[in-house]
């Protein structure tokens, strides 16, 4: 049996650069935090003292990183007093070429996720299609035996009656039957 594979897991040059705009959309907005690996296009920078808040501002800056829009909802600073702490945050719009290797490196991974799926989807709709083929030769086998062994099963019943009748037509023939079947 000749089974043709959906064409569906195929690479989409589209669907690839969907994906893209969508991990782009979640990197512009998502905040980098040194100790988690997530990437992101703001970083966030814990300083533990005031004057260390200055100098990270003061080099990032001069390295071309960018404020927050204020209108942006996150303050690019942020310092929390208390008498037992004081806790310091700083939120800096990476560079636009940083920015950009980021999201190569963001796609690069995009594509691999993305041809992994597809690989993955087409060998499950490979496997489902091995096990229709083998349950549908599974199902034919058994009923060529069944219908086998009802035709060895009928050739058994019409022997059987053949035999049967030609017994009988012996019987009445040497009168011991009668022909309606009842006995001499």
């Amino acid at each position: 049996m000749s089974t043709q594979l959906p064409m569906q897991f195929v690479f989409s040059e589209s669907e690839y650069r969907q994906r893209c705009q969508n991990a782009k959309g979640f990197y512009e907005s998502r905040i980098e935090k040194p100790h988690t690996g997530i990437l992101g296009a703001i970083v966030e920078f814990t300083p533990t003292t005031l004057v260390e808040a200055l100098e990270v501002y003061h080099q990032h800056r001069a390295a071309q990183w960018q404020p927050l829009d204020p209108m942006g909802g996150l303050p690019t600073a942020m310092l929390i007093e208390s008498p037992q702490a004081t806790f310091i945050s700083i939120y800096l719009r990476k560079p636009e070429r940083e920015q950009e290797r980021d999201l190569a490196k963001l796609c690069k991974q995009v594509r691999a996720d993305y041809e992994a799926e597809l690989a993955a989807a087409l060998e499950a709709e490979v496997e489902r299609q091995v096990q229709l083929t083998l349950a549908k030769d599974e199902r034919d086998r058994q009923q060529a035996l069944e219908q086998d062994r009802e035709r060895r099963a009928q050739a058994t019943r019409d022997e059987l009656a053949a035999s049967r009748e030609k017994l009988r037509d012996e019987l009445i023939k040497s009168g011991k039957l009668n022909a309606d079947g009842s006995a001499v």
